[in-house]
């Protein structure tokens, strides 16, 4: 693990809140009942980054593994991560009282 970088222009991004998608950005997330969204019930929410929409749902958040003992200290600083191959994985920092987040792209 200590062949790890964090790559990122530390820019935040805006949460992007589920009412603010098109139908056919909707559409790329056919796992979520979008009537439910309609109605409240649930409140997925989203960023943009590199001209993709990505879903924070799908991002894991697990203080034991981003801040455990044995982390290399280029991940110490990160909220959550979403693995994207073996090889890489996205990961955000919540900023600005959680309304946006910067993101990095890890690679071994």
């Amino acid at each position: 693990m200590t062949d790890l970088r964090v790559i990122t222009n530390n820019v935040p991004r805006d949460i992007v809140e589920a009412w603010e998608l098109t139908k056919a950005e909707q559409a790329e997330f056919d796992y979520y009942d979008w009537e439910k969204v309609e109605q409240g019930e649930e409140s997925p929410q989203f960023f943009r980054y590199k001209g993709e929409l990505h879903d924070l749902g799908e991002f894991t958040a697990d203080i034991g593994i981003m801040r455990g003992s044995g982390l290399p200290p280029c991940l110490s600083r990160w909220d959550a991560y979403r693995s994207d191959t073996f090889f890489s994985a996205l990961v955000v920092r919540y900023v600005d009282d959680f309304e946006r987040v910067v993101v990095g792209l890890v690679l071994s």
